[in-house]
């Protein structure tokens, strides 16, 4: 399974997930879907992190989508332009970026780099990113455990199960995306457009409150 087909099927879930959110709260069945987009995303992003020429101009990408998409992700799930109490995936995604660099930077201090990078992940906890510090973990169990399949999806499996007893039951469905990540054969398969991948967010954001309103 090429990196190609794990983006097609992050993005669908997330869709699924997303549509279950804010347009059919009580159909459970959308929300256990969507448990497997963000570890794919995850995963994503620590091969990214690797593979990607500039990491300054990835995670610059990442900080203009999470401001491009906040007003939309406000609007889909408060109806509101604006809303600080939780903020969207990009933020997330940015902060395990980030926390992954410092502890590359840091590798010679590891436990200035261990320091740093729990900083950042407490950072994303209190200022409410989507799945906050248990999101900037997932992130960088793939990062450290990088070429392990078995280890970082034995230990992805744990502590998800852990969060997932602790915070809602629905998150335990996010153990399904070990199966599609277990077949990854690290090609990258078609090449599908940045614009594309990063923009379907925000714009199925705003069709999901498009129909909102006239649901």
């Amino acid at each position: 399974m090429s990196s190609f087909t794990l983006k097609i099927l992050a993005l669908v879930t997330m869709a699924i997930d997303h549509t279950g959110a804010t347009l059919f709260p009580q159909a459970w069945p959308l929300r256990l879907i969507g448990r497997l987009a963000f570890p794919i995303y995850c995963f994503l992003l620590a091969e990214g992190f690797f593979y990607t020429s500039s990491r300054r101009r990835y995670f610059f990408r990442l900080a203009l989508w999470g401001v491009l998409s906040e007003p939309c992700f406000d609007l889909a799930f408060y109806g509101s332009l604006w809303n600080f109490s939780h903020q969207n995936v990009f933020w997330t995604l940015l902060a395990g970026l980030g926390a992954m660099w410092v502890l590359e930077a840091l590798k010679d201090k590891p436990l200035l780099g261990i320091g740093a990078a729990a900083c950042i992940a407490l950072a994303a906890e209190f200022l409410h990113t989507d799945y906050g510090a248990f999101g900037v973990l997932v992130i960088l169990i793939f990062y450290g455990l990088r070429g392990q399949k078995e280890a970082s999806l034995t230990v992805f499996a744990l502590v998800n199960s852990g969060y997932g007893i602790l915070q809602s039951f629905t998150q335990l469905a996010a153990i399904f995306a070990c199966v599609p990540l277990w077949f990854y054969n690290g090609q990258r398969g078609p090449r599908l457009p940045k614009l594309l991948f990063y923009g379907f967010y925000p714009l199925h954001l705003l069709a999901l409150w498009g129909l909102r309103m006239v649901l």
